[in-house]
């Protein structure tokens, strides 16, 4: 009877465990989500706190990307070049076939004058999405040996994904 009642409480203890980890596995993300819309909302009047916000994010959804693109992007419309270079590789480094942060990491190269890196960059971007014009556009005018407007090419991009919503 006592032997019953260990290994009940046993499975009882194995069930709320995993039970937890389910949780935190499917709650995590979802929380990461919601601090990456809360720094989304804040950025243009706290951009600090939205790069925190960002960290925090990014940091509940170890295996996403969102934290970093964001972060980049922000960097961009701050003009912040270095800080957008180093958020899209971070995003990178969580998910490599990121076409679009290869894009955006090949056209800051350019903006910046290192014009072989960036061919490397926006060729690996047209590799992973060999389907997307304005990536074409950009490794052809890098190509050229003139420099991207990274301002300019994110305003292509959300002109583009309004033609898609």
């Amino acid at each position: 009877m006592l032997c019953a009642m260990a290994a009940r409480r046993l499975q009882i203890a194995t069930a709320v465990i995993v039970a937890l980890a389910a949780c935190v596995s499917l709650g995590a993300p979802w929380l990461s989500e919601l601090e990456v819309q809360r720094a989304a909302r804040i950025w243009t009047h706290a951009p600090r706190k939205a790069y925190a916000t960002l960290e925090q994010a990014a940091s509940l959804d170890p295996l996403g990307d969102e934290a970093y693109l964001v972060a980049g992007g922000i960097a961009v419309r701050f003009g912040d070049l270095r800080r957008a270079d180093r958020e899209f590789g971070r995003a990178l480094e969580r998910t490599p076939g990121d076409a679009y942060a290869m894009l955006e990491r090949g056209a800051i190269a350019s903006a910046v004058g290192e014009r072989a890196r960036a061919i490397a960059l926006l060729e690996k971007a047209v590799r992973l999405n060999p389907r997307d014009a304005l990536a074409h556009r950009v490794l052809s005018i890098a190509r050229d040996g003139r420099r991207i407007d990274v301002q300019r090419l994110n305003r292509l991009i959300l002109i583009g994904a309004g033609r898609l919503a």
